[in-house]
């Protein structure tokens, strides 16, 4: 006897639709932010496999002249590149046809939806192994460690790092100064103004009030909050700094709006289905793959402690 047969295209999109829902849902907030937290990874989309950034020179501050005096000229450089090599993310599930078919208890639901979670934690887990190892292999476009000693392209050294502290209104204040005072490339400061902290989960409690408390936090006194009503620095977190995830639960960083961190993606999610006509014992293959990676191509609009 003959049965009606699930048609193939509404397996797919069933299970698409599971996918969706999961893995675009926006969980992007000060208390929890993730690869897609555009103001910690700005987007770059490319068309290959790899993705080269460049670091330039750009001319010095404009000089006084005279009358007829001929207008001096700079000439900007680029010295350092780096190669990004977009790394590619990709897994699958197996379901039987009488799971699928059945769908006892949405049980097959169930697991592609953590088929789709899975995906968002591989994303969020490798974006913010940036953050995680900026005093090793995270490098920027000098060959050197994120968070430690820059040659200039202009000559001199600088470091965006500042002696290690606990995480207090004066090590924040230490912070500012330094990110304030950073020079560029050509060695001119330029007045970074700080915008983004940014914590492990035990820490991010402690940032808020410090940033945010209306009064100046940790003090008997009542002077007003310069971090809250003047700075207006956003606070962000991820499980994915913490020490749990092989990161720190003591180290914080500082960014200006004007970091160089990026969010490469050479391909959003893209998922295929093989039908269960087609294997040896009577499941489907659902399987799905992504292609992006992350980089940080110069130490410019950010300042690092390792914390105590």
């Amino acid at each position: 006897m003959w049965t009606e047969q699930q048609n193939f295209a509404i397996v797919q999109t069933e299970l698409d639709e599971v996918v969706k829902q999961t893995f675009e849902y926006d969980a992007s907030t000060p208390e929890i932010a993730t690869a897609e937290t555009g103001a910690l990874f700005r987007v770059i989309n490319t068309t290959h496999a790899a993705y080269i950034r460049e670091v330039a020179k750009g001319p010095g501050l404009w000089k006084k002249i005279g009358e007829t005096q001929t207008v001096p000229t700079d000439l900007p450089a680029v010295a350092n590149k780096q190669t990004v090599l977009v790394s590619t993310f990709a897994d699958g599930i197996s379901l039987s046809k009488q799971l699928f078919d059945d769908n006892l208890h949405e049980t097959w639901a169930w697991n592609v939806k953590e088929f789709a979670m899975m995906a968002r934690v591989s994303r969020d887990a490798n974006a913010f192994a940036l953050f995680r190892n900026y005093s090793t292999t995270t490098l920027t476009a000098d060959g050197s460690a994120w968070g430690s000693t820059h040659t200039l392209i202009g000559g001199g050294t600088t470091n965006n790092t500042t002696t290690a502290a606990a995480l207090s209104p004066t090590s924040l204040q230490t912070m500012i100064v330094a990110l304030r005072q950073q020079v560029n490339q050509a060695n001119v400061i330029l007045g970074f103004a700080p915008k983004y902290l940014v914590v492990p989960t035990p820490l991010f409690a402690h940032a808020c009030q410090i940033t945010q408390s209306v009064l100046q936090p940790d003090s008997a006194n009542n002077n007003i909050n310069v971090y809250r009503g003047i700075y207006g620095i956003e606070v962000f977190s991820s499980p994915y700094l913490d020490s749990a995830a092989g990161g720190s639960d003591t180290y914080y960083f500082l960014l200006a709006q004007f970091h160089h961190i990026a969010r490469i993606v050479r391909q959003g999610v893209q998922t295929a289905l093989r039908d269960w006509m087609y294997s040896d014992n009577l499941t489907y293959r659902y399987q799905g793959n992504f292609r992006e990676e992350v980089s940080v191509s110069d130490y410019a609009g950010s300042i690092i402690n390792a914390g105590l």
